[in-house]
């Protein structure tokens, strides 16, 4: 029994061992694609869930705190997507892709703030 636990822990470290440095930017980079493809299928919750993880693995990263807002929009969460959009563009300030999403954003938060129905459109994860 004693040897099992052994394995177990022996493992456990491992994995640890595989969370740090290049392989934590591994990880974040597999949340960050799986969270795209769930948006691409209209996935927002399973979205938000990976993007959330990539951010907890790469808190520095602008495109997956881009990512990560553009779900907190489409999830409705509107004032927690503005706070990561302005995250994203204090680290990545002349980033098109931020710059644009947010700016659309922007607009849009202009809006509702002030009781304006929304249009449709899509902010969608690159």
């Amino acid at each position: 029994m004693r040897f099992i636990h052994v394995i177990a822990t022996a493992g456990l470290v491992a994995l640890v061992g595989c969370a740090s440095g290049r392989g934590q930017v591994r990880l974040a980079e597999d949340q960050a694609r799986l969270g795209v493809a769930a948006s691409q299928q209209g996935f927002w919750q399973e979205a938000h869930f990976r993007f959330d993880r990539a951010r907890a693995l790469r808190s520095n990263d602008a495109e997956i705190l881009n990512n990560l807002a553009v779900s907190l929009e489409a999830l409705g969460r509107y004032d927690e997507a503005l706070t990561i959009y302005k995250q994203a563009l204090q680290i990545a300030p002349k980033d098109v892709y931020i710059r644009r999403n947010y700016s659309r954003f922007a607009e849009f938060f202009s809006s509702y703030a002030r009781g304006v129905k929304p249009k449709g459109g899509s902010n969608a994860p690159r």
